[in-house]
Parts: C-alpha cells; sequence; structure tokens
C-alpha cells in the first residue's frame, strides 16, 4: 500500500486551514445565546415536538422505560394546622426509590389539584429553611391553601442515597445516555404518575415549580410531559447560564437550543417567571421575558406569563413564594387568592425524612450497581426498538440531516482524470475540502466515495488507484481534523463548566466525521447510481457508525482492524461517541446497515 505524508498539491483544495466554525467551540453554560424567534403556531409546535424528542434523547429515555410499580410507602409525620405532612417513598424503577414528603390539606372536598415541587441546589434541600428560601413553610402553605403537595429529593441527598454521587454521570456513563438529568427526569415523571393515581388528585389540575436547578427540572419536565398545566421555574430561564451542575446537563441536549427556547414551548399553558438582580437571571426584565411573550402571542395568551423581577440574590424568597401561591391559585383552582404565608414552626426537621441520614432504601446501594442496571437496561430498551426508530435514534446521536451548500468547483485535468476541487458548507460552519476524481473512461454510473483518517491522501492507495483505473469515478474529502485541516485543534473558549458539558453543546470530533462523510455521500450520490463507500483508518469508524443513514450504498468496503473496541473505555478515548453503547456501538451500527459490508 502506497502511503504519502503530503498531500499532492492537485488534490488540496484551500490555500489553508479550513475556514471550519467547528475549530471555535464557542457554545457552553454560561455564553450568552441568541434569542430564538416564531412567526407561528405551526412552527412553536413543530419545535414543540422536536425539544421533547431530543430532550428525550438526551435523557436516556427514548425510548421510555416500561413503567413498573410504583410500590408507595409513606409513614405519618404528624398533624398541624390545616395540613398534615408524610414521608413517602415510590419504586421509579426496579431496586431505585424516589424519596420525599407529601403535603396534604386538612379537608379537600372533592378532588383538590396538586403542586409537585422539585428542588435546586440548596442544602439540605426540601428541609431548607432560611431567607432565599424556605421549602417546609411553602410546601406547608401551598396544602393549608388546599393543594396536594409532593416534594422529592434530588439524587445523592437527603434520603436518596442509593446513587452516592449527586454528579451522576459523564464518561462512560456518557455512551449509554445514564445521567442525573435522566434520573431526576424519570422520577419526576413517576411522581406526575403518583399524583395522577391518588383519589385526592384531579389529575387535570397539576402544576410543577423549583428554583435553580429545581427550575431546570421544572422546565424538564414540562417539557416531556403533558400532563403539567402550570408550571413556576424560579431564578433559572435564563440566555446567559443554562445550568451548572451534572443534573442538568446531557450530552445532545442544548446543542441547538437552550432553557430559555424550551420554556417556550409551555406556550400557550400558564407560565409564571422569576428573576432577580444578583444572578444569572438579571436581565430576564428586558431580555427572556419579553422573548417567550412572543411565543405566547402567537397564541393569543399573552395573559398567561406571569413574570416577577426584584432586587434580590439568588432565591426562592418570601416575595416570589407569594406570587407563586396567587399564580397556582388563579390557574389550577380557578381562585384570585392573595394568599399571605403564613409561618410554620418545626422542631427537628430531620424528623421529615426517613433515615436521618444514616442509610437509604432498600435495592441499589451504589453509583456502580445503578449503572450496570441502568445500562443493561438501556440497551434491552434499544433492542425494542423497530428499525426504523433505531435510526431515528442514530440520527440523533451522530447530528446528521442538516443542509449544506457547494461552490462551484475548480477543474484542472492531468493524466487521463479529471479533478473538481470543491467545499461543503454546511448550516453549522462545516467547511470540507473535497475533491471529484473522473477517469476518462468512467461510464457514468460507478462512484466510491474514499474517507481515511488520512484525509484525501487516501487517494494514493493502491486499492484507490485501481478503482480509478477501472474507470470508478472516486470522490474523497478530508473530514473534520484530517488532511488540510493539518495540525489543527479545537479551542474550547468559556470557563471549566465549557469543558466538563462541553457535549451538552458541542458534537465531538467523531460524531462531526460522521456528519461529514453523510455530506461527502450526498455529493457522490448526485453523481451515479451505482455508488460504494471505502473507508480506511479510524475513518471506517465513523463510516461504519453513520452507514445505516447513507441511502443506497451498494457497497461498505471498512477496514476491520480500527472497528474492534473491546470495552467502555476504549470507545471512550477512541470514538467518543455519547449514547453509542446504548445501540451496540459499532457493531450494532452495522447490523442496522442496509447495505453489504465488505471487511479488509
Amino acid at each position: 500500500m502506497a502511503l504519502v505524508n503530503i498531500m499532492k498539491p492537485e488534490y488540496k483544495v484551500l490555500p489553508g486551514i479550513p475556514a471550519d466554525g467547528r475549530l471555535t467551540a464557542m457554545r457552553h453554560t454560561d455564553s450568552l445565546l441568541p434569542i430564538t424567534r416564531f412567526f407561528s403556531t405551526d412552527e412553536v409546535e413543530k419545535r414543540k415536538r422536536e425539544l421533547r424528542e431530543n430532550l428525550l434523547m438526551a435523557a436516556g429515555l427514548f425510548p421510555m422505560p416500561k413503567k413498573t410499580p410504583l410500590n408507595v410507602k409513606t409513614e405519618l409525620v404528624g398533624e398541624f394546622d390545616g395540613y398534615s405532612v408524610k414521608k413517602i417513598m415510590f419504586e421509579t424503577r426496579p431496586g431505585f426509590w424516589s424519596t420525599g414528603n407529601l403535603y396534604m390539606p386538612k379537608k379537600i372536598n372533592g378532588k383538590a389539584p396538586a403542586i409537585l415541587n422539585v428542588i435546586g441546589h440548596w442544602e439540605p434541600q426540601r428541609l431548607y429553611r432560611g431567607d432565599d428560601a424556605d421549602y417546609p413553610q411553602q410546601l406547608a402553605n401551598f396544602a393549608r391553601m388546599g393543594f396536594v403537595c409532593l416534594v422529592t429529593d434530588m439524587i445523592g441527598w437527603v434520603d436518596s442515597r442509593q446513587i452516592k454521587d449527586h454528579y451522576y454521570g459523564g464518561g462512560e456513563k456518557e455512551l449509554y445516555a445514564s445521567n442525573g438529568l435522566g434520573i431526576q427526569l424519570w422520577n419526576n415523571i413517576r411522581a406526575l404518575d403518583l399524583l395522577s393515581d391518588m383519589p385526592e388528585v384531579d389529575a387535570e389540575r397539576i402544576g410543577v415549580t423549583g428554583a435553580s436547578g429545581g427550575g431546570s427540572q421544572t422546565l424538564f419536565l414540562s417539557l416531556a410531559d403533558d400532563r403539567v398545566k402550570a408550571q413556576a421555574p424560579i431564578n433559572m430561564i435564563s440566555l446567559k447560564m443554562q445550568g451548572g451542575c451534572q443534573c442538568e446537563n446531557a450530552s445532545g441536549l442544548r446543542i441547538n437550543t437552550d432553557n430559555a427556547e424550551m420554556c417556550a414551548m409551555f406556550a400557550p399553558k400558564p407560565l409564571f417567571i422569576a428573576g432577580s438582580t444578583g444572578d444569572w437571571t438579571c436581565d430576564q426584565e428586558n431580555i427572556e421575558y419579553p422573548a417567550l411573550l412572543e411565543s405566547y402571542r402567537l397564541y393569543g395568551a399573552e395573559n398567561m406569563v406571569e413574570h416577577y423581577y426584584q432586587v434580590a440574590d439568588h432565591q426562592y424568597n418570601k416575595k416570589t413564594r407569594q406570587r407563586v401561591y396567587s399564580f397556582f391559585a388563579r390557574h389550577l383552582m380557578g381562585k384570585e387568592m392573595d394568599w399571605v404565608e403564613q409561618d410554620i414552626e418545626v422542631k427537628d426537621v430531620l424528623d421529615l425524612t426517613w433515615f436521618r441520614n444514616e442509610g437509604c432504601a432498600p435495592g441499589i446501594q451504589s453509583d456502580d450497581e445503578f449503572f450496570s442496571a441502568h445500562k443493561k437496561e438501556r440497551i434491552d430498551s434499544v433492542n425494542g426498538l423497530c428499525a426504523d426508530d433505531k435510526k431515528k435514534l442514530l440520527s440523533w446521536m451522530l447530528g446528521t440531516g442538516e443542509g449544506y451548500t457547494t461552490a462551484d468547483a475548480s477543474i484542472e485535468i492531468k493524466e487521463g482524470l479529471t479533478i473538481r476541487k470543491n467545499i461543503i458548507n454546511s448550516k453549522r460552519g462545516q467547511q470540507i475540502p473535497f475533491v471529484t476524481v473522473i477517469p476518462d473512461n468512467w461510464d457514468k454510473k460507478r462512484v466510491t466515495l474514499a474517507v481515511s483518517g488520512r484525509g484525501k491522501e487516501c487517494l494514493e492507495d493502491d486499492h484507490i488507484s485501481a478503482l480509478l483505473k477501472d474507470g470508478v469515478c472516486v470522490v474523497s474529502g478530508d473530514i473534520f481534523l484530517t488532511g488540510e485541516y493539518g495540525d489543527a485543534k479545537v479551542n474550547i473558549v468559556g470557563s471549566e463548566n465549557a469543558k466538563k458539558y462541553f457535549t451538552t453543546f458541542n458534537y465531538t470530533c467523531d460524531q462531526y466525521r460522521a456528519q461529514d462523510i453523510e455530506f461527502l455521500w450526498k455529493e457522490a450520490k448526485k453523481l451515479g447510481e451505482d455508488c460504494s463507500l471505502w473507508a480506511h483508518g479510524n475513518a471506517a469508524r465513523n463510516a461504519a457508525a453513520v452507514l445505516p443513514l447513507l441511502e443506497d450504498v451498494k457497497e461498505a468496503m471498512l477496514e476491520k482492524a480500527p472497528l474492534k473496541l473491546s470495552s467502555d473505555c476504549e470507545y471512550l478515548e477512541k470514538f467518543h461517541v455519547p449514547s453509542i453503547l446504548s445501540i451496540g456501538g459499532i457493531e450494532g451500527c452495522l447490523k442496522l446497515a442496509d447495505a453489504k459490508i465488505k471487511l479488509f
């Protein structure tokens, strides 16, 4: 096999490194993101479906896990003035429990509305009492108003210690979409199941609220589940900060969206947002709130959005809470109620817990044990999908399906070959140099796309040379960071969180290379009806992954050695595609492909 170290001039398209937007990664949790605008309700509804699917895939909830019995356990904490409190736990998946408290009104006439209160990163969570937030007091006041109120723990805190690390996710877990965001979102979906099944609750009148990280979970649940009829994400909705915890960042979640756009998808249902001068919601009054109103205005529902802005630090304080009480009373009770928060006393907040900081629920007892069970659950559930749904999931993983344009090609003729030099410019900012090499004896039918970890240098490979001599047209391009990219690297702009949650906002190099191969394949397909794919070196992995998504591949010739990845760690190091192992990795992709496959 003839190898060369310097690309031949006739194959070089650009004078320097491609002007490729992917070389600078500017999207991250603390970057200022643009407002997304909509011009019709049809646009909003279409985007709502897209973002719900995107959220569920990022959270590892596509397909949805099987809903197993909740096996609810309760224990009375006490009867108080106007309400009672119970400890509650319910089994959201086999061996794994969500824990919290259930605050019940003393008197319920008929069926009552309900509130699910999800807590942010205040410690100790639902037990926290302070000026900036007071959860026992807030929950008690909801119950005194007549709401059934369920509050649950974040994983890793209070009673929810089967997973020890609240920051669960990342690393090998990313390859299966096993992340804290998805675990908590599933817990909250099952919390809605619990509330909906309670004889005391009107399932058509359920609201959700939470602040900070709880605001993120409020947002996610309201996008994922139509049973949420009103939501109040507090001090979270912003275009300048998207969430600084693992439980708010899952791979693929915000590559093409942000919290404000996801929040706008709640239109035309009742929405309350709050902001403060002292945190990342400081511009909410003039930026995010007017942007949300735009979507609601399309439905004629501006009156369904309420907003409160105050001089304060990060908070869910009494001023905000009193407005939230009135908001939910208005929309879930049909009452104009100016509720004045009443003070409560709690002798020992640990009385509200099951384990008093010692121990956890039965069943799963460690992060590793949960990951092992979740890994099997993900593989089994994805295996149960039909081929079309598997391809839909794979397309999401790889980020395929985007539009692109090409330029007017430059043409050279040399030694019986016509060489067309061109570039692909994608809507994402990709700039991929490629050439089309046409031998004089081409029959205008046979075309081969050749890709390699060495870029267009693979045109010098003995096999490709033989194809050209045989009259086969060959297309080859420099997939991301190969060939004409030289020694270019991705520059990650931003704080440490920009690196930590890189895949929440950006594709990996391997995902980009799979996208590039899809673009190049579409160019090859324009030339002839008899099209094959040849992939050498590391590019064989990218080609194998995207192969099920390529149309009309007569034959795929892939180098065998790079396809052999034997462990999760090896995938993470050599083929970093989040969620890929839930579909069976490279082997699973090859099984899903329709093409004839030949390994060399």
